[in-house]
């Protein structure tokens, strides 16, 4: 069947339309062929080639950046069948699909661009560090997709090619699953049978292979040899031979034997259990009984274990000053030590002589020596640098720039310290960026204390908030129960503060903004955390699109007011998130099902909330064109409370 352009068009209306309502809340759109030559500057950036075609990378109109897939094979019903797949699965690891076109020349689909490329080649070609964390992330991202295309959705959809090409990362290292060209949509029967066998040698399911008999745990075998490249940073094919999972496979049997396979670089003494623990999963994805493959839920689960041990194995970190034999340590040197292991961390510095700069200078007191600086901000001298490195501290939790240690010094006051991850910029640019964020001063805004900078480590200091972030408060453990007074309240301080950073500059945007930086004062204020740490992290090039950071800002903020009103986490494993949970309810149930129960006290609250979670939809409206300014936010919230009394 090879349709016509119209037919074509109106065949993937037709069959995706009533999937695109249940589980989208944004339009899949029709672009012409001159609307792609206009978004792709004629085709002038050219991303790169694989067997379906090229790709090319474009702007839209609210200039959020797109890439767009040119296919060679003008097999219609095939390209038809491919979108009307994709535009049902809305998941945040998945590459998010935003239209396509039907040309006299080519057809074409055009995605969400993901910056950093296809994890095969992060892996097998290129010299970047990716930490047995990071590579716990990628693996749940993708397990977690698959679990929510598995048994999540309307249809089952399986996937049929999973493999680190097909597996794009973002930035931050986030994993998206791309490319669905072969993929099949199950409506009923949980098993398709098809002579036509198609996938990619060393990944597809030998039993597919044999026997044409497609479910989903041939996407599970697919993704044990992804667990296996992850854990080892070897090609599944090398040389034409496949070799990796059966030498595994055989390696396993022999016990301690697996250990030679795993990557050295990630394979130290606190994390070979963990790695056993991957590796033996893999093998169980990769059973040739195909009954005693695990389902893709329960993988994801498996793999959030592992990170939970993980995390809980670094819950207590210690510094330490002198650890040495001889009673007086080389000149002017320490280093900082783990408190598991003998595991010593790289960074060794050199102790401190205190000067001042210049008070023109940005009010920065500078403790300097040849090779270590430590700058204090404002007219505090803030703390020596051995009492911090003697000082006791917990894991508070593992963000998008680094880990967050709750900091006690011997005298028992406490601190807060941020270690950043690996960074992307030059240290002269670093530094001055930094000096930039010591600087800012808002009554909303948590300020930076200090900061420590060598090759190989980066902390941040802050102040200690006893009361903890927005997130913790609404969906910790033990959470206190926090009012719609001081819930709008905190809204208003946060919004005031997003709307100050976006006042210092055009381009000025926080990057971040999330319940978790939100930190709470002992009145239940909230001040935002994290401010300018997306300039110390990111590359250059990619700031260069802050003409609409401003925007995401705004959206985040949104989401934050979506937690506030419901009490439900932003994420949660296997559902749709939070926005698309809220926009699928109906106006008129609003009061019996997206709000907080324990928040509607009587009529008015009600009221005030409707009246608050109508902005936040505008603040979360997909189109960043039609967001409103954060000024504008904070008038629109203060109107709110004072029309409702609460100021």
């Amino acid at each position: 069947m090879d349709l016509p352009e119209n037919e074509l068009q109106r065949y993937i209306k037709d069959n995706g339309k009533p999937m695109w309502t249940a589980h989208n809340n944004h339009n899949i759109r029709y672009f012409k062929e001159e609307d792609i030559r206009i978004i792709t500057n004629n085709y002038n950036t050219f991303l790169g080639k694989g067997a379906f075609g090229e790709v090319y990378k474009g702007v839209l109109d609210d200039n959020s950046l797109v890439a767009v897939k040119k296919y060679i094979h003008n097999v219609k019903e095939d390209f038809a069948k491919e979108v009307i797949v994709h535009c049902q699965i809305n998941h945040r690891n998945v590459v998010r699909l935003i239209g396509y076109c039907i040309g006299e020349n080519a057809l074409m689909m055009v995605t969400e661009y993901i910056s950093r490329g296809n994890l095969s080649d992060i892996l097998h070609s290129s010299e970047i560090s990716i930490s047995l964390e990071t590579r716990l992330s990628i693996a749940i991202g993708c397990a977690e997709a698959l679990s929510y295309m598995h048994s999540q959705m309307y249809g089952k959809v399986i996937h049929g090619d999973i493999k680190p090409a097909n597996i794009l990362l973002d930035d931050n290292l986030t994993a998206k699953i791309s490319d669905f060209g072969i993929s099949k949509l199950l409506s009923t029967d949980n098993t398709l049978y098809t002579t036509h066998v198609l996938g990619s040698i060393g990944y597809m399911d030998p039993l597919f292979a044999r026997s044409g008999r497609l479910t989903s745990k041939s996407d599970v075998y697919s993704f044990g040899v992804v667990l296996l490249e992850l854990i080892t940073r070897r090609k599944a094919v090398d040389g034409g031979q496949i070799s990796l999972t059966e030498n595994f496979t055989q390696a396993l049997a022999k016990r301690n034997k697996i250990r030679e396979f795993y990557d050295v670089k990630v394979a130290d003494e606190n994390s070979l259990r963990i790695l056993d623990g991957i590796g033996k999963l893999a093998a169980k994805c990769l059973a040739m009984e195909i009954e005693k493959r695990p389902e893709m839920k329960d993988v994801a689960e498996q793999l959030r274990m592992f990170r939970k041990t993980q995390y809980q194995s670094q819950e207590k970190i210690f510094f330490f000053g002198w650890v040495r034999r001889s009673k007086q340590p080389p000149q002017n040197m320490v280093q900082i030590h783990k408190n598991r292991g003998n595991q010593v961390l790289k960074a060794e510095v050199q102790t401190q002589e205190v000067s001042k700069v210049d008070k023109d200078v940005h009010n920065v007191t500078v403790v300097r020596d040849r090779s270590s600086k430590l700058y204090s901000f404002g007219s505090s001298q803030g703390i020596e640098l051995e009492k911090l490195l003697e000082a006791s501290a917990e894991v508070l939790g593992k963000g998008k720039y680094g880990t967050t240690y709750k900091t006690t010094l011997h005298d028992g006051s406490t601190l807060i310290i941020k270690r950043l991850k690996t960074l992307d910029v030059p240290e002269a640019v670093f530094k001055k960026r930094i000096v930039a964020i010591g600087t800012i001063e808002h009554e909303l805004v948590v300020p930076l204390r200090q900061y420590y900078y060598s090759k190989d480590e980066k902390l941040l200091v802050y102040d200690y908030f006893p009361n903890g972030s927005l997130a913790s408060n609404l969906h910790g453990k033990d959470v206190k129960p926090v009012g719609w007074e001081t819930r709008s309240a905190i809204a208003l301080s946060v919004a005031r503060a997003v709307a100050f950073i976006h006042s210092t500059n055009a381009a000025a945007s926080h990057g971040n903004i999330s319940s978790s930086n939100v930190l709470l004062t002992s009145n239940y204020e909230g001040l935002v955390s994290e401010h300018g740490l997306k300039t110390l992290v990111s590359i250059p090039t990619l700031l260069a699109d802050n003409n609409i950071a401003q925007k995401d800002d705004v959206y985040s903020f949104g989401v934050i007011l979506l937690e506030m009103l419901t009490s439900k986490s932003p994420i949660v494993t296997d559902e749709p998130d939070l926005v698309d949970w809220v926009l699928s309810i109906p106006h008129e149930h609003w009061a019996t099902q997206a709000f907080d129960k324990k928040l509607l006290t009587n009529k008015t609250v009600v009221e005030e909330l409707v009246q608050f979670l109508k902005l936040a939809i505008h603040c979360c409206d997909k189109n960043p064109t039609m967001r409103p300014a954060m000024a504008e936010v904070v008038q629109r919230i203060e109107g709110i409370r004072r029309f409702y009394s609460w100021e």
